[in-house]
């Protein structure tokens, strides 16, 4: 039996470091991190109860082995898990944050339960080299494919979905295999086939020119000549230049990249992701941290760096071409941790990383136990970097213990010897059998998370064409992860676009008995509340500091405004996501309007001049002043605003749109078929615009050209039940019966 055992735990090892880095699901919405996230837990899971049953069932012992880090480890998880306790988002805690997952409270556990997995039940860690360079030999095969073309998802590459990532993985790769050239006789790959790799991933990084990811692969290269000459000199082979050709020439194009400030633009390239500078996450980081006492030593939650975001994102961001971008990751894993563990969590952090390097110096002379070393060093160079996503955590935490295996220290180990007595060994069974239940219920249980993301890509890609069917798969995602705020937000959408295309169709089509479930739907999945005896949970209730929770709560009851109490509740919406994300124009913006419609014009006013304020090239907040002077009477000042407004911003159609209204409402017919015009040549299916110049159109009699825009927004419209009035009174009937 502990040959079977043995088996389970290699077995779950070895798949860890094979299958994670390739792990990736086309039928789940989130297809790169949910699966890696649902393989590591899982796999860890299995081999850490493999290990255990070994002990109980065959050794009778309880043997824990004490390593350098041991303490440190058992230190940050805790940190980690009273962070989550007085976590901003428990879910987000509990489950990581929808996109990301291993920056939660499973992706921490999984990585303690991978390192303390290798430290106690692998004891020759060289062995993992193989599945690991096959893995990453078969990552970059498919880059190179999705590179040429060969498969139909263009810069994919399995790894992780930002090319910022892969790069981090690609340096520690290359780091790896230059000091395998440089120490071959360490190497348990064949020379050639080392070669072949090595060149092939550095290429891959040819592919996209950022110059942080040249830093990091400059920083292992560094690292992997000095490992590798460390070792020659100790071995009395310092002047051999055998093998350090190729890893010199690459440190010198390395360094040649770093330098330039521009890539020349090739046929083939990875798309680099927009992400946060290393200024604005670290500002961000000491922002939230400086917000009160709890976050100062506990930080914001594990998973909760999106609301750290939102509520601190800088003013300057407003004015990039990001500025509407809701980032949830920090350009560096250490701001992201300081943000979300506060100063515990951090410094503890630190701490390890300091521990582990400075009794790595009294092993350096231990041959075996230098790639690793190395391999744990970039890795650690590349958190400083980029986020880590969770290939690079499995690789970076599987590699201290290993490095901490291969040092072959004297077991210090905690040991409890079991009763051999038969009751103790049917109450030990009997326990074992209760962990072994837990564990399937665990995997059930997140089977049924992988099943609910599931369901959800599949309701995304069914409600822009077949809407019932979104919205059923929808509910059955809701149904099976009622935890996950995200599919909640999803589906409040969906009603209230399902609501609001019902009202569109001609009212003796039109089921007002639809309408007002769907809007009663809406609002429940935003809020929360009963919709025909059926109690729903809302995003709110799940998660009432997300900003997306509150902005689409106000949007349901902008659209019903006219509803008794609609407006009120729309207005206290957006002053709750404002609170929670100030430096957002959109919001204060949308605020405004619903203060013109309250008649709130001294508020609307200074809700416009602070999303300008925020954001002064903002059209949208400088066209809706203008339109305050038209409600307060004064059409002409009202056209004079619009009209420098549009000599500003010649190509923003609503500004052209509401300017060419306003010449028409005051009978100036020429001018606002000019600017009509002028939205259709940019947006030739401006509804708005078609049926105004149809109207103009037939205020000059050109009653043909008139009917020809009525009857392109009625194929655009098809329930309009105003434009088909339009058309019977130009005589156009036989147009409306097509």
């Amino acid at each position: 039996m502990g040959t079977f055992f043995d088996f389970i735990i290699r077995t779950s090892v070895v798949l860890l470091v094979f299958l994670v880095p390739l792990a990736w699901s086309p039928w789940t919405f989130e297809a790169f991190e949910f699966s890696k996230q649902y393989l590591l837990f899982f796999l860890v899971l299995l081999g850490l109860f493999a290990w255990i049953a070994r002990m109980v069932l065959v050794e009778r012992e309880v043997r824990f082995k004490k390593t350098p880090l041991t303490f440190f480890v058992f230190l940050f998880v805790a940190a980690a898990l009273l962070s989550s306790l007085f976590s901003a988002d428990r879910w987000s805690s509990l489950f990581g944050h929808y996109g990301s997952f291993s920056d939660g409270l499973p992706g921490i556990l999984a990585s303690a339960g991978v390192y303390f997995l290798v430290t106690n039940a692998v004891r020759q860690p060289r062995f993992l080299l193989k599945p690991f360079f096959a893995s990453a030999a078969l990552a970059v095969f498919l880059a190179y494919l999705s590179l040429f073309g060969v498969l139909p998802q263009a810069g994919f590459n399995p790894v992780a979905e930002n090319f910022e990532s892969f790069s981090v993985f690609l340096a520690f790769l290359i780091s790896l295999l230059s000091f395998f050239v440089i120490r071959p006789q360490q190497n348990q790959l064949p020379f050639a086939g080392t070669i072949v790799l090595l060149v092939s991933a550095f290429g891959l990084l040819l592919a996209a020119h950022e110059s942080t990811n040249w830093a990091v692969v400059f920083a292992g290269l560094l690292l992997s000549l000095f490992a590798g000459l460390l070792q020659r000199l100790w071995t009395g082979e310092a002047g051999k230049i055998r093998g350090l050709g190729l890893p010199l020439l690459l440190l010198f194009l390395t360094f040649v990249a770093l330098l330039s400030p521009a890539w020349p633009d090739l046929p083939w390239a990875f798309p680099l992701e927009p992400a946060l500078s290393q200024r604005m996450s670290w500002g961000i980081a000491l922002d939230t941290v400086s917000d009160n006492a709890k976050n100062l030593f506990l930080g914001s939650g594990p998973g909760t760096f999106a609301l750290d975001v939102s509520l601190h994102k800088p003013v300057s961001l407003n004015q990039t071409d990001q500025w509407q971008t809701r980032f949830d990751r920090p350009s560096s894993f250490f701001a992201g941790l300081f943000a979300t563990t506060g100063l515990l969590g951090f410094l503890l952090y630190l701490a390890l990383l300091c521990w582990f390097f400075l009794v790595s110096l009294a092993f350096l002379r231990k041959q075996e136990s230098m790639p690793f070393l190395l391999g744990a060093a970039v890795l650690a160079a590349g958190q400083v970097a980029h986020d880590q996503m969770t290939a690079l955590q499995l690789s970076f935490w599987l590699f201290l213990g290993l490095c901490q295996v291969s040092w072959k220290i004297p077991a210090r180990e905690t040991r409890f010897s079991l009763p051999r007595t038969a009751e103790f060994q049917l109450a030990a069974r009997a326990a074992l059998l209760l962990v072994f239940l837990a564990s399937a219920a665990a995997f059930f249980f997140g089977s049924r998370l992988y099943a609910a993301d599931m369901k959800y890509a599949a309701s995304v890609k069914a409600a822009p064409y077949f809407p019932a069917a979104g919205i059923e798969q929808g509910q059955e995602a809701a149904g099976l992860n009622p935890w996950q705020a995200e599919y909640r937000i999803f589906l409040s959408r969906l009603h209230l676009q399902r609501a609001l295309a019902e009202l569109q169709k001609p009212e003796n089509l039109r089921s007002k008995e639809q309408v007002s479930k769907d809007v009663q739907l809406a609002i429940a999945y935003a809020r929360g509340g009963s919709v025909e005896d059926q109690r729903i949970v809302g995003a709110l209730e799940l998660s009432s500091a997300r900003v997306a929770s509150w902005e689409t709560l106000g949007t349901v009851y902008k659209n019903i405004a006219s509803a008794p109490g609609a407006l009120d509740w729309g207005i206290r919406s957006f002053e709750t996501a404002i609170a929670l994300e100030p430096a957002n124009p959109v919001l204060h913006t949308e605020l405004g309007k619903l203060y013109v419609k309250n008649e709130q014009f001294d508020k609307a006013r200074e809700r416009f001049q602070k999303a300008i304020e925020l954001k002064p090239d903002y059209a949208q907040a400088r066209m809706q002043l203008a339109l305050i002077a038209e409600k307060e009477g004064n059409a002409g000042k009202a056209i004079g605003q619009l009209h420098d407004l549009v000599v500003r911003f010649p190509r923003d159609s609503e500004t052209l749109f509401q300017l060419g209204r306003l010449y028409y409402n005051e009978g100036e017919v020429a001018g606002a078929i000019s600017q009509f015009e002028r939205v259709l040549a940019g947006a030739p299916n401006h509804s708005n615009a078609l049926f105004a110049l149809g109207l103009a159109y037939e205020s000059q009699g050109r009653i043909q050209e008139a009917a020809q825009k009525f009857e392109r927004v009625l194929q655009l419209n098809p329930g309009n039940e105003e434009v088909r009035r339009k058309l019977q009174e130009l005589g156009r009937e036989s147009i409306i019966r097509e």
